[in-house]
């Protein structure tokens, strides 16, 4: 997905809501994505929905990015291969 980073999800809006859930995020406040206690010390990303309507909550940023990239590689094209001779 290309693009400046309102297109892509990322703008202003974003951004203020990621500053309000860091500023709420509480001690040991589990990964919308694993689980996992997460600490302000750890890169933390604001996770979207998969349709990007809404959030999912804070996330640490590998397990946001691991997902993100996973669902982006699921989309692309897988090579034929072919046996004819």
């Amino acid at each position: 997905m290309k693009g400046d980073t309102t297109s892509r999800g990322y703008g202003w809006r974003h951004q203020q809501a990621r500053r309000i859930a860091l500023a709420n995020m509480e001690p040991g406040q589990p990964c919308a994505r694993c689980g996992q206690p997460m600490s302000r010390a750890e890169p933390l990303d604001l996770d979207h929905t998969d349709d990007r309507a809404g959030y999912r909550g804070l996330a640490h940023r590998s397990c946001n990015r691991s997902a993100g990239a996973a669902k982006g590689n699921a989309g692309r094209a897988k090579p034929v291969t072919s046996r004819r001779w």
